[in-house]
């Protein structure tokens, strides 16, 4: 599927309370630092969301197009994301966001 999007891909960083307490502000401005000296700002777009309904398992982190959802995110991670993920497509399968299975 092609998506008529300005952007390569969006970065969405969860900043509800849950998330934000859980250091997903510190995130979200390392991730758009990074981007800006990377001089990626035409081709990634990191962007604040509310919720993504994964409320305890944050920081929660979404890269749209594809829809890869990644949990429990952190500051030392956006390196990792901007140079694997966003230029390499490798996706972090360690922060991957994986079902709660019942017992």
């Amino acid at each position: 599927m092609q998506h008529n999007i300005p952007f390569k891909k969006h970065v969405l960083v969860c900043l509800n309370e849950t998330c934000k307490c859980q250091g997903g502000d510190k995130v979200f401005e390392k991730l758009k630092a990074r981007i800006k000296e990377l001089n990626l700002k035409k081709t990634f777009r990191p962007s604040r969301v509310i919720c993504l309904g994964l409320c305890g398992k944050g920081p929660n982190v979404v890269v749209w197009p594809e829809g890869t959802v990644y949990c429990g995110f952190s500051e030392d991670n956006v390196e990792d994301l901007i140079q694997k993920h966003l230029l390499n497509n490798e996706v972090l399968t360690d922060l991957l966001y994986k079902a709660d299975i019942p017992s």
